[in-house]
């Protein structure tokens, strides 16, 4: 038995249309502040709970006060769903299954059942601040207008909700948490008769031996002597001093957890701990206790006799653990810990977890398909999956990957996709120059490769993340110039541009489907440009005419060449008798050799990759280029070879000189982030 699905209608923070959102075993709810993760733990605690319902809990459209609120109404659906265990079917002595199998749906032959649990709750403005508010608890039979029917409290009690809170003093929360606790988990112990009054004896020889003790004796006749001067009650006349109270429960409420290390004899109690070992050991706890629960069900499901049973519950069919903000308090090399503790306890069958969270070291250590992005549009709160591509689908894996990588993209305010490492470290320093901190304003730059770009425009747009691409032109490369510029107008088009928008030539004649088709197979690039130009008006700007380095080397050679030791750079041996001479100190006679005019060959036919063109559409002095581009980008790191030539440029002399497709997306950050200059 497992929660699948929650449907909200008009509570809180979401609207007046049903929002659903599915629920797997851990669902992790990310976004802003105040988009409504918390919001989604709530409303267990209102189904499940002991949670009151107040004012607050129903929605207020924007354009309304609550005192402007005369009536109102929420509901909130639970559905949980009955998986086969194996095979052979579903066993018939499932413990979730008895509880719940005479409200079981079954929508289709084969399907698996599920149930529906609800709560309706309405408001009435009133005499007091509060109103008047009812609120009543159903199941849901089926959509017709008499598909609702009472739930009892027994039902709706084999649902329980353990609630970890964000705000939280770890300390007195696990010292108060801890206890509580430990007592369901040492109340589920079948107490024999016999055990109690041994255990009741053991306590009186104690006080026994306590009372015998000389200075025990003084003080007990002193405390007892004193007390008679205040009171004449002759049903308290005498003082006792004893050991404790011989009754079990009190003694079991005193009981606390030790730690003792190997190194020494000291032990150690909870509050010795420190805050994030607190919180792992509060977890730990559940954990204990969902195992417990586990073994009575298996005790009930075996039919072992309430005599002989070693624990005497009855066990809830599901808990739910929600947690807020599980990183808080923890150190980032124990958030791994936190997460594989979170995975023991969703893997058991009797318990899910959902969490909300804004750490990326949280998100990038959970599955895409478990998060859940909540933002706040018109007031109201938008939740949506993570959309990756089909499972055969060879992008899947690289496109999973590479969001658990870069899990800030889920809390950026704008997004610039790169091809790679260079346009980490590259676009970020552009647009330095022109805004201050990016970090103040949200932007993320996040190199996810241009050959899955339209999985991540997908994911974006379903997620309302404003972002802008930068892609390799790649002319002459296989499938590059003409290639890369189809492609990106028929994933704006799969994103729902509109066609005659970005296929409109001059005159008004529309791109046929054919021609777009054929667009990689065009020669000239005469007209590249203004189809360059018009893709940026859609966020999509073009590394031109080959990628990023090239064109950082097209502008700022020389301070790529400061970079280099007295014994490097690329070597070439001018005539059969000459010695090698480094490409940078060669004279101009020199480079009229045909060593030279053969080295260039050899390096564009390097750059431009297997498959790829002559470099008939790059001028001569780009063609040189070729040569350093090999050296620098293709036999050693980019990353290094940038950081270090940016050492050698001063901030001026980089903005006076920056490549255009730079300056035109820092302006279109500013646009879209409403920057002002």
């Amino acid at each position: 038995m497992k929660l699948t699905k929650l449907v909200f209608n008009n509570y809180r923070s979401f609207g007046p249309t049903d929002t659903t959102i599915d629920i797997s075993d851990l669902t992790a709810f990310i976004g802003h502040n105040s988009s409504g993760k918390t919001t989604v733990l709530s409303a267990l605690q209102k189904l499940f709970g002991n949670s009151k319902i107040t004012k607050s809990d129903f929605h207020i459209p924007l354009d309304k006060t609550s005192d402007e609120i005369i009536e109102n109404n929420f509901y909130i659906e639970a559905y949980f769903e009955f998986f086969e265990e194996d095979s052979e079917g579903l066993d018939e002595d499932d413990y979730g299954i008895a509880q719940y199998f005479e409200n079981f749906i079954v929508d289709h032959p084969g399907g698996n059942p599920y149930i529906v649990i609800r709560i309706d709750a309405s408001y009435e403005k009133g005499s007091s601040p509060e109103g008047i508010i009812d609120y009543k608890f159903h199941y849901v039979v089926n959509k017709g207008e008499d598909g609702l029917k009472p739930i009892s409290a027994h039902d709706r009690n084999k649902i329980q909700v353990i609630y970890i809170p964000a705000v939280r003093n770890p300390s007195e929360q696990l010292k108060n948490a801890t206890g509580t606790i430990l007592w369901r988990i040492l109340n589920q112990i079948n107490w024999k008769e016999s055990d109690k009054e041994k255990i009741n004896k053991k306590i009186d020889e104690l006080d026994k031996e306590v009372a015998k003790q000389s200075g025990i004796t003084i003080v007990k006749k002193v405390v007892s002597s004193s007390w008679k001067n205040y009171h004449n009650d002759s049903r308290y006349n005498e003082a006792n001093i004893k050991f404790g109270s011989s009754d079990l429960d009190n003694i079991l409420k005193k009981l606390e957890v030790e730690f003792t290390p190997t190194h020494t004899e000291k032990a150690f109690k909870v509050d010795d701990l420190g805050d994030g070992l607190k919180s792992l050991f509060y977890l730990t706890l559940i954990d204990s206790l969902l195992e417990l629960e586990n073994e009575a069900i298996s005790e009930i499901k075996n039919r072992v006799s309430e005599e002989e049973r070693v624990l005497n519950i009855n066990p809830p069919a599901l808990t739910l653990i929600l947690v807020e903000e599980p990183e808080n308090h923890i150190s980032p090399h124990l958030l791994g810990k936190v997460i594989k503790n979170l995975n023991n306890i969703r893997k058991r069958n009797n318990s899910q977890v959902l969490i909300t969270s804004h750490n990326p070291s949280i998100i990038k250590r959970l599955e895409p398909t478990e998060i859940r992005h909540l933002r706040i549009e018109n007031g109201t709160t938008i939740a949506k999956g993570i959309v990756l591509p089909e499972k055969q689908n060879e992008s899947y894996k690289y496109v999973k990957e590479a969001i658990k990588a870069f899990p800030e993209l889920y809390f950026s305010s704008l997004l610039v996709l790169g091809e790679g490492d260079s346009e980490e470290i590259l676009i970020p320093k552009f647009l330095s120059l022109y805004m201050d901190d990016l970090d103040t304003v949200g932007i993320s730059v996040v190199p996810l490769g241009g050959r899955h770009v339209n999985h991540f425009w997908k994911l974006l747009n379903q997620l309302n993340i404003p972002f802008i691409t930068l892609l390799d032109l790649d002319r002459e490369r296989e499938g590059g110039g003409w290639g890369r510029i189809k492609y990106a107008i028929k994933q704006l088009i799969e994103n729902g541009v509109d066609r005659s928008d970005l296929l409109t030539l001059e005159g008004g004649r529309i791109l046929t489907d054919d021609e777009l088709e054929n667009m990689h197979t065009w020669e000239s690039y005469e007209y590249i440009g203004g189809w360059i130009k018009m893709l940026g008006n859609y966020s999509v700007y073009f590394s031109d005419p080959l990628d990023i380095d090239f064109l950082m080397i097209e502008k700022f050679l020389d301070a790529y060449l400061e970079t280099l030791e007295a014994n490097e750079g690329p070597l070439i041996k001018i005539d059969e008798n000459a010695k090698q001479k480094r490409i940078h100190e060669l004279n101009e006679q020199e480079k009229q050799t045909l060593a030279y005019q053969e080295r260039i060959e050899s390096d564009v036919k390097r750059a431009l990759k297997k498959n790829g063109g002559d470099g008939h559409t790059y001028t001569e002095k780009q063609k040189e280029l070729m040569i350093w581009y090999s050296y620098f980008f293709l036999t050693r790191g980019k990353p290094v070879t940038h950081l270090q030539a940016l050492n050698y440029i001063a901030d001026d002399v980089l903005q006076a000189d920056i490549p255009d497709v730079f300056k035109n997306i820092a302006d279109k950050v500013k646009l879209l982030l409403n920057i002002e200059e």
